[in-house]
């Protein structure tokens, strides 16, 4: 079945159903991910998941991929649901009996399972995959989805499900079709594979174009690739946690914000930046491995460019140089942070 609605007018995902498997077709994964970056307030909890075509043959096989990598989701998210996680804690017996303790507590109440939730704690503390044969398949899904939910500041998860070319449909729709019961929430398929899964509707969506050159968390973060909520850093990136911990030991760093959007006029289009001290205009980019393409340079200078010419200061590392030495980068964003401030209103 194929409907003719278009949900562009409140976002691509309005309307769209939140506890069925439906197609999504119209706009590409890239753009329908680009466009919830960082993840609007009136949109579900958003993951995308990419299959892997040679790994999805068996739908068992396929089904365990997805929730692992929801389960992991959810304990690199620890931050954004457990308000006693501390970055800067250890890991001993002690901190991981109490992240339990807290889980076990934010749970009462709640739909979440409070020991599956507390296992999840343990593992975000003790920085280590968690015990996955302690609970069922089924426990673990819904479990997973629900923490998403609530990291995101939502009430439901939406899984985008990227079905590439060649993926056998059947394996795919049985899987979505799993998950949406097992974990309660929904899952659109959407790519030139999930054209053959014709058995779901299928509803047409708009989503801006996205430039080329620039990078999407698809592109960042596979096979489970979801946005930032805005003011945090991305939880499935280490540089930008690092940076974020490094800067939260300095009373100086307070101010800024992380994965926030830029629109530099009224008809340019809006951006993300890694980290913004807006009053004092200083960004801070960290770079992974895509940015030195030369087609990605030739953006970011771009990019820099229009930043610099409304009087922004534009900072930018390399994952490398933030993993290995973040107190050389802190003091070089501190230098940056301070001139401004003492030279005052930079605009």
């Amino acid at each position: 079945m194929t409907s003719n609605n278009n949900n562009d007018v409140d976002g691509w995902w309005s309307g769209l159903p939140l506890k069925r498997v439906v197609r999504v077709h119209g706009a590409t994964a890239r753009e329908l991910a680009d466009s919830v970056n960082p993840l609007p307030t009136d949109a579900p909890s958003l993951v995308f998941f990419t299959i892997d075509p040679p790994s999805a043959t068996r739908t068992g096989d396929l089904v365990e991929a997805m929730v692992t990598e929801l389960e992991n989701a959810a304990v690199d998210s620890a931050p954004l649901w457990l308000t006693e996680f501390d970055h800067h804690s250890g890991t001993s017996t002690l901190e991981r009996r109490a992240a339990r303790t807290a889980a076990v507590r934010l749970a009462a109440g709640t739909a979440h399972f409070g020991p599956y939730l507390g296992s999840l704690a343990d593992a975000a503390v003790a920085q280590r995959s968690p015990r996955r044969a302690a609970f069922t398949l089924e426990t673990r899904a819904a479990g997973s989805a629900r923490v998403l939910a609530t990291a995101q500041r939502r009430t439901t998860t939406a899984l985008v499900l990227v079905v590439p070319a060649g993926v056998d449909a059947a394996v795919a729709g049985t899987a979505a079709e799993w998950l949406c019961s097992h974990a309660q929430m929904a899952v659109w398929p959407t790519g030139d594979g999930a054209s053959n899964m014709d058995r779901f509707p299928s509803v047409s969506v708009r989503a801006p174009a996205v430039p080329a050159g620039v990078d999407t968390v698809l592109d960042r973060f596979r096979p489970l690739s979801y946005p930032p909520i805005a003011g945090h850093p991305h939880p499935a990136s280490e540089p930008e946690k690092r940076l974020y911990r490094a800067l939260d030991l300095h009373e100086w760093a307070a101010g800024r914000e992380h994965n926030r959007s830029i629109r530099l006029g009224e008809l340019s289009r809006p951006f993300t930046v890694d980290v913004l001290w807006r009053t004092e205009r200083v960004v801070v980019e960290i770079d992974g491995n895509e940015h030195r393409a030369a087609e990605r340079f030739a953006e970011d200078h771009v990019r820099d460019n229009q930043l610099q010419t409304r009087g922004y200061m534009v900072l930018r590392f390399t994952n490398a140089q933030v993993m290995d030495d973040p107190h050389r980068a802190v003091a070089t964003i501190r230098d940056a942070v301070s001139r401004r401030r003492s030279k005052g209103d930079p605009r």
